[in-house]
This record gives C-alpha cells, structure tokens and sequence, in this order.
C-alpha cells in the first residue's frame, strides 16, 4: 500500500510539473485570451467636396440611446426595470416611441455583444441628450457617433451615390480580407454606389482598436494598449462644380415639367464637361434620389417602393443610357465622307424630301425621308448640318457601304470609334455602358449565337443609310455624346471624362493623388477636317435647328457649335436630343442633354441648354441656396 501510495503521488507531482512548468506558457496565453478584448471604434468618413472646396458628402455627429448589458446586469431585476420605466419616460417625452418592454426585450437579447453598448434610438435630439444626462441612469448612456450627411440634398445623387450596411459576417469577413486596413463589421457604412463605391478603400475611415481587461462577469477593467487610433478617411476634391451641377438639374427639371403636359417625358439627363481638361463640372440624372434616406437605414416597405419605380431614379442615365444618336451623329458621317472624299464641304445637295437607294427596286425599303418629307431644296454641307437634312447624309452613308471595296465594309463605324462612341469613357463612376456601334460583323455574330432572335446575318445599304443619321441599332451615351462633341472643337484631341481632381489626406490636407487630364490616343482626327463641320455646327443655333430656343442668345458673346437630334425608338414616344459645345474658339464647355420621349430635339432639348447657358453667362442669376431635399426645381 505503501508502494502504490508513492506511485500516485509520484504520478500527481510529475502532472503538476507538466502543468506548472511545461505548459505554463501556453496556459497563461489562454488565461489572458480569457480576459483581454478587442473593441473597435468607427471614425468619420472622407468628405466628397466640389471643385471649390464646398461639401458635397461629409459628416456629422448624432446622438444614439445605447444600452450598457453589463453595468445593468448588476442591478437586481426591479432596480434594473425602473431604469428601464425612467428611460422610457424620458424618450417618450422626446417623441420617441420605445417603451420599457422594448427595453427589456433589447436587454434580453444583448447579451451576445456585453462589450459593446446596442442602439435603442438614433439621432435623438440635444435636450433627450440633456436629460439622460441629468437622470445619470445606469446602463442608458447617450453617445455621439459619425453621421454621413448631404447638405445639398439630391444634386449630384448620381455622382455621389449613396450608403448601405455591411450585410453580415460574411461580407464583413470578405471585405476585411481585401482590405484588411479598415476592419469591417456587420452594420458598418459602406458604400453601394457612385463615388461612395468605387472610392470606399481612401473615403472610409481607420477605426480605433483598442485591447481591454475584463473580469470574470467580461466586464471591463481596465484599457490595456490603444492597438490603432482613429483616423478619418480621405477627402476627395472632384471637379464637380456646384453652382453648375444646381443649375443644370434646374434647368433639366423645368424642361420635363413643362413636356409633361403634352408628351409623356419622365426622364432626362445633362452633362457638361471642360473640352481642354475632360473635367465634369455637372451631371444630371432625373429623375434621382435623395442619398440621405440610406444613411440611417431604409425599412423594407420604403426600400420596395424605390427601387420598384419604373421611372427607374437609380439609373444613371449619364453614363448607363443608352440612345440612339440621331442627328447629333451627323457630324461623324460629315467627317468620314470628307476623308474618304465623297464630297467637298462646298458640293450642293439638292434636298427633295426623300432618297432613293441606287439601284433598289421601288419597295418600302428603297426610300428614306426627312422629318415630316420637308424638301431643303440646294443644300452644302454646312446646311445640311444647321437644316439638319436627312437626304444628304442618306447619300452619304450608302456610299460610304457601296464603295466598301475601297473604303472597307466599317468605314463609318471605324470613324464612330475614333470619336470615343461603342467604348467605356473611362470615367470614375461604376456601371458605365459601352454603348454600341452595330457592324456587318457584329451582326453576323448575333446570328451564329442566337440565329432565332437574329435570323438575318446580312447587313444591308438601308442598314448604313440609318447608321449615317444616328437610327439603327447605334447607341449612345450622353456623356459620350458630349465627349463626342468636346473633340469636334478641340481640333480632334479627345480627352477622358473625369469627376475626381485629387484625393488629399484627411488629417493633414496634405495631396494623396492627384489626377492630371488624360488625353485619348488613338488615330488622329484631321482639324482640316473639322473646320468646316465646325462651320455648321456653328449656325445651328443662329439659323438652324435650335434658332428658335436660342432666340436672342449672345451669339456674338458665345459663339456655340451645336446640333439638335430627334431619335426614334420602338414602342415609344420620339427622344429629344441636344448637344454641343462653346464658346469658340477657345471653348470651355461642351454639353449634352437627353429628354426621354421630348419630342424634337430643337423644341425640347435645346431649350435645356439655353437656359443652362444662360446661367453661366450670368451667374448673378443663379439661385443662392441649393433646393431643399427631394425637390426640383
């Protein structure tokens, strides 16, 4: 018995020297896991500010109710539901409808996340601060928080974009995983759109981390280390331009009310843009949103309601429509027939009203006509550009297919392309369409890969006569379409859109990155050329198309190369079409604005422009406070 009572006790010492001694080190990195946590605190986000510094996105602070499980844990049960009575009382005097039973439900199920305090009521009012305060209820705590806010209300939406919420775990854990600087969590801000998406990496800010001890009811002691401080996000200067940006939503939205009456315009969009540098100063997308509503959360029924309307306010008709062009293409027909040597800008045209293709045997297919068959009567190619004359670029465009065998079979479309149109602009929004520049070969491959829905592979001398007008299966953005025109009066340079002129840090103001202007390369386009589209373009609004909305307009002051267009689209009401650029010849303006289902583009369009315009040129006319949230005009 002896012998058996020294082996157990040999046995116990050796275990307790395991314990004590070899494993000590590992034993006492649990024990501290045990009682040492991580708890993170959010920071203010970047702010988007306008090309003069104004604030477009920032921040600022909100009060929140919060919930401490663990000092109210300490209280016996009626203590702690006199607490939650006396809270109660106090926010229902602030007109906030949390009862005590909400209390105690919250408490009930906070105790999953004791270290950090759970929000009851959010973006209270200073006196609910105030008098929480002097209760000093324990448990109920009153904080303030970083609040992304949108002084201007809905101007520049589209641009901005808007908030949403880290979804769950996943997400959180997904983007800690590509960024594992900022520290994710379910809940957070994050952006879903616009600039707010595609800058969130420079526009989200560090968060604080800090290592505390808790006791063994995981109440903290004690902070151990600030592990990372907090640090705001960077700001990012665009080249948006305030003033600008209110005066073409201004504009665009008096546009669409006065059409409503007579046709069914809903939806329209505006874009301007510096030819020089490619710096946006206004875009406009209506109808939009107000971003704001996504700050502090959307209930379902409110969410189903927006993003259900058919009106579509989420699209970003600037950088995502797509139009056919119209007659605000026929600059690029002018300019490839002139390169191919079709015909000299000085060749008269003599307009009958309609054209006949060579050879076609007198079908429904054979003849095209102007709008409402008006015969021009002699017409050169300035003419054809300011009377907009569908004939002349009708004959344009067959030649350019028929003498393929010269020019090759995508002579026009190759042009198309040289102006930016059938590819992304590049500019710094997510979601921007390419548009499309139909070919005889994008046609075939529509065939072999759905032959049902395109059971004809063939392209067609009718097919490049509708391209040569803008019509077929052409589309465009706007701001392509603007970009487009940027390069009519810049000799040909063509530069990348832009909305971001620099990122600065958002401790010291200090430059991050700075974005110069980018010019496009590609095959150069001739100024020999240009000039005397130029010529045209110029008489538009003098004696043209678009004279009537620009009656008593500087001309002289603002010399403005432009076109009208007027797109016909299945199933759907005529598009109005306007875009140009001035003042020449030094422009720093170049524009284009949509009306969905206007009408023609010199009585819908081109009214939007003009009073645009004549707010830049008189800027003592403009409106000194942005509109209030939701309202346009």
């Amino acid at each position: 018995m002896a012998l058996v009572a020294a082996v157990l006790f040999a046995v116990l010492a050796g275990r307790l020297a395991q314990v004590q001694l070899v494993a000590a080190p590992d034993h006492r990195d649990v024990a501290a896991g045990n009682r040492v946590r991580v708890i993170e605190s959010p920071a203010p986000r970047g702010r988007l500010l306008d090309a003069a510094g104004r604030v477009l996105a920032g921040n600022r602070s909100v009060f929140q109710v919060t919930l401490d499980w663990e000092r109210l844990a300490d209280l016996d049960a009626d203590r702690r539901q006199g607490v939650f009575l006396d809270a109660a009382d106090e926010l229902a005097a602030a007109s906030e409808t949390i009862t005590a039973d909400d209390l105690t439900s919250t408490y009930d199920r906070a105790r999953s996340q004791v270290l950090e305090p759970v929000v009851v009521a959010d973006d209270v009012t200073t006196e609910l601060w105030v008098a929480l305060a002097e209760r000093s209820l324990p448990g109920i705590d009153v904080v303030a928080v970083p609040r992304r806010i949108y002084p201007n209300g809905r101007a520049a939406a589209h641009v901005l974009g808007y908030l949403g919420s880290v979804v769950d775990d996943a997400e959180a854990a997904d983007r800690n995983r590509r960024d594992p600087g900022h520290r994710y969590r379910p809940g957070d801000p994050v952006g879903r759109t616009g600039l707010e998406k595609l800058f969130e990496a420079q526009l989200r800010g560090v968060p604080e981390v800090r290592r505390v001890e808790v006791d063994s009811a995981n109440r903290v002691v004690r902070t151990i280390e600030v592990v990372q401080p907090s640090r705001p996000g960077n700001d990012i200067h665009l080249t948006i331009d305030l003033d600008l940006q209110l005066l073409a939503a201004r504009s665009l939205a008096a546009e669409l009310d006065r059409l409503r009456a007579d046709v069914p315009a809903r939806a329209g969009s505006m874009v301007a843009l510096d030819p020089a540098t490619g710096a946006v100063s206004a875009l406009v997308s209506l109808p939009d949103f107000d971003p704001a509503v996504f700050v502090a959360g959307l209930g379902s029924d409110e969410a189903d309601a927006l993003f259900a309307d058919e009106d579509d306010p989420f699209l970003n008709r600037v950088i995502d429509g797509l139009y056919p062009a119209g007659s605000t293409f026929k600059p690029i027909t002018a300019y490839a027939s002139l390169e191919a040597g079709l015909r000299t800008p000085g060749t008269v045209w003599e307009d009958l009203g309609s054209y006949r293709l060579t050879g076609c045997g007198g079908g429904a297919g054979c003849r095209f006509r102007n709008a409402g068959g008006v015969r021009m009567g002699p017409v050169d190619l300035r003419a054809a550009l300011s009377r907009s004359s569908d004939t002349y670029f009708y004959s344009l465009g067959e030649r350019l297919w028929l003498e393929r065998g010269r020019l090759g079979e995508e002579a026009l479309q190759d042009t198309a392309r040289r102006f930016g149109l059938g590819s992304p602009t590049g500019i710094e929004l997510p979601g921007e369409s390419a548009g499309r520049v139909p070919t005889p070969a994008s046609r075939r491959a529509e065939h072999d890969s759905a032959p049902g829905a395109f059971p004809d592979p063939r392209w067609y001398t009718g097919d490049s006569v509708n391209l040569a007008i803008g019509q077929g299966e052409l589309l465009v953005t706007p701001l392509q379409l603007a970009n487009v025109y940027a390069a009519v009066v810049s000799d040909g340079a063509r530069h990348q859109p832009r909305l971001v002129d620099r990122i600065v840090d958002g401790v010291t103001g200090e430059p991050v990155v700075v974005f110069a202007p980018r010019v496009e390369t590609g095959p150069a386009l001739a100024p020999n050329l240009l000039a005397p589209i130029v010529d045209g373009l110029l008489d538009v609004p003098v004696r043209g198309t678009a004279a009537p909305a620009f009656a008593g307009f500087p001309n002289d002051r603002f010399p403005l190369a432009a076109k009208t267009g007027t797109a016909e689209v299945d199933g759907r009401a005529d598009f109005a079409l306007f875009a140009g650029a001035g003042p020449l010849p030094d422009p720093s303006l170049a524009f284009a604005v949509v009306i969905e289902e206007g009408g023609f583009g010199g009585e819908a369009a081109a009214p939007v422009a003009r009073r645009f315009l004549d707010g830049v040129l008189h800027p003592e006319l403009l409106a000194p406070e942005p509109p209030a949230p939701g309202v346009w005009p």
